[in-house]
Formats: structure tokens, C-alpha cells, sequence
């Protein structure tokens, strides 16, 4: 259902499953999309919510153009957030250049 529809959800979060089952205690959709099911989560959740939280590690999934595309949109609002492995919400530097290299 498209962002405009009646079956649109406020807040989703993406991310481990200890964090999403918080999430989901506090009344949000969560999911802990299994392995390969990352991008397809993503994209309904961008399609079905106003705001999109992503764990640090779910975050690190994405293909770094789309990460970047969502980032800088309005709609849905989307932001990374710490996980519940204490992961920071912002990788640093180095990480993401090994990241966008194709290293890590």
C-alpha cells in the first residue's frame, strides 16, 4: 500500500531482533528482516511508513547509493539509530570507505 494509503504506519523500525521486539513492545511495526531480505524490507517499509528507523548493523546492508538517497529524503523521513549491541548510529569514516570499496 503506498505511503498515501490508509493501511500507512508512522514509525518503522528495521534493524537486530532484540531491538525490534522493543520497538514492536512500544507499538511500532518492527521487523528483523532475515538475511537477503534487507533491501525488500527497506523499500516497504520507505513505501508504508513517515519514518523509518534502521539499526547500525541493518543500516550497513543496504547498498550505499540507496542508504544515501533515503538519507537525504524528506519522505519518508529515514534515520540510523543505535542497535542493541551498543553499535553507533553514525559508522565512522573509515568503515564507510571500506564499506563503498567493497572491502568490509
Amino acid at each position: 500500500m503506498s505511503a498515501t494509503g490508509h493501511g500507512m504506519h508512522p514509525i518503522t523500525y528495521l534493524g537486530d531482533e532484540a531491538s525490534a521486539a522493543a520497538f514492536s513492545l512500544a507499538g511500532v511495526k518492527a521487523h528483523a528482516p532475515a538475511p537477503g531480505d534487507e533491501h525488500a524490507a527497506f523499500a516497504q517499509a520507505c513505501e508504508d511508513s513517515k519514518l523509518v528507523l534502521l539499526g547500525t548493523r541493518f543500516a550497513m546492508t543496504l547498498p550505499p547509493n540507496a542508504l544515501e538517497n533515503a538519507l537525504a529524503s524528506l519522505a519518508p523521513l529515514v534515520a540510523i539509530i543505535h542497535d542493541a549491541a551498543g553499535n553507533p548510529a553514525v559508522p565512522d569514516a573509515a568503515a564507510k570507505a571500506r564499506r563503498q570499496l567493497g572491502i568490509d
